[in-house]
């Protein structure tokens, strides 16, 4: 009697057991599928605001276009041709500079301190 009674006991804690795995395995599975969910959710959420992103960003365009903002683009090139333009006038002034030379006649500095010592 008293293997009788192990026996059972025994079958109990095999059954609880084996419930007891059979519910770990189901609560994984669902914390799996909720996370996965999750992530679905999250990624239509992120496409969905992108999407709106999109749609404000073209008309705010459209808006600044027709009050005549300039695009970024546009202020790009203007900064490009800007800078071209500021390179070409120091090319010229530099080309300027290097042409005059203001001792072009020394002879007629020698003859003014000659002068100069000879007048007193």
């Amino acid at each position: 009697m008293k293997r009788t009674r192990r026996n059972a006991r025994n079958d109990r804690l095999a059954a609880v057991r084996r419930i007891g795995n059979a519910a770990m395995a189901t609560v994984q599975a669902a914390r799996a599928n909720a996370a996965s969910r999750v992530d679905e959710a999250r990624a239509n959420a992120a496409q969905a605001v992108s999407t709106l992103e999109r749609a404000f960003e073209a008309r705010v365009t459209r808006a600044m276009s027709r009050l005549g903002v300039p695009t970024s683009r546009e202020v790009r090139a203007l900064a490009r041709e800007v800078a071209s333009l500021k390179a070409n006038v120091q090319r010229l002034a530099r080309t300027r500079a290097n042409a005059y030379k203001p001792d072009v006649f020394p002879m007629v500095k020698d003859e003014r301190i000659d002068m100069q010592l000879e007048t007193p």
